[in-house]
């Protein structure tokens, strides 16, 4: 047993030292290691013990970091993946009421891209109205239309909504002629377009200064 213990100070004495030569080796002293403990583990303060510590560890990933970017030649700034760039606009299909009363036509128009529903119906409401690019329509729609609130309700999760629109009071055109079943035409043109853009809408309906009549510019 006396043997076995004194084997064991023998290797315990080596290894300090070991220790002593690796710090002598590095210029440090044992005071210095021993201050460098107290300042970073033995402080009395648990906080700033702490915050030193974290100070510390960060330091050496950066460091270690910086020397791995350096050595793969990577810039160090690649740390995070590229963000795709997002396109503030997007192309929709928008369906208009044709001067016959009875068809209609779609075309492709590219629209800002919003966050909300309710302004991108808003925006397509706006443009069924306007008409065709090429073509002059406005006699398919004789109407003056203001969108005075755009609105989306939904009776509860995972179900289509109905996208409500309030304008102001309808004004026919000055000297309009009225089409017939152009308002007809106008609503299914509307709901098309809103319904195949807006996917979680599954109808329209159009109030006027927050009443619903029974038409807006037929008789």
């Amino acid at each position: 047993m006396n043997t076995l213990f004194a084997k064991l100070s023998v290797r315990v004495r080596a290894l300090k030292s070991g220790a002593a030569a690796f710090w002598r080796g590095l210029g440090w002293d044992f005071p210095q290691v021993r201050k460098i403990r107290a300042e970073l583990i033995d402080y009395p303060e648990g906080k700033e013990r702490n915050r030193r510590l974290i100070i510390f560890f960060a330091a050496l990933f950066i460091i270690d970091y910086l020397a791995y970017s350096y050595h793969t030649d990577k810039n160090i700034f690649d740390i995070f993946p590229s963000i795709p760039s997002l396109d503030s606009h997007v192309s929709v299909s928008v369906y208009l009421p044709s001067l016959d009363g009875e068809s209609i036509v779609d075309e492709k128009r590219m629209i800002p891209r919003y966050n909300s529903d309710e302004k991108t119906a808003k925006l397509l409401f706006e443009t069924v109205v306007q008409g065709r690019l090429r073509a002059n329509t406005t006699a398919a729609v004789p109407a003056e239309l203001f969108v005075r609130k755009v609105w989306i309700r939904r009776e509860g999760k995972g179900t289509q909504g109905l996208c409500v629109f309030d304008i102001e009071p309808v004004r026919l055109e000055p000297g309009a002629t009225v089409i017939k079943n152009s308002e007809a035409l106008f609503m299914r043109a509307l709901e098309k377009t809103i319904t195949e853009n807006i996917p979680t809408v599954g109808g329209v309906m159009i109030l006027e200064k927050g009443a619903l009549n029974a038409s807006l510019w037929e008789i």
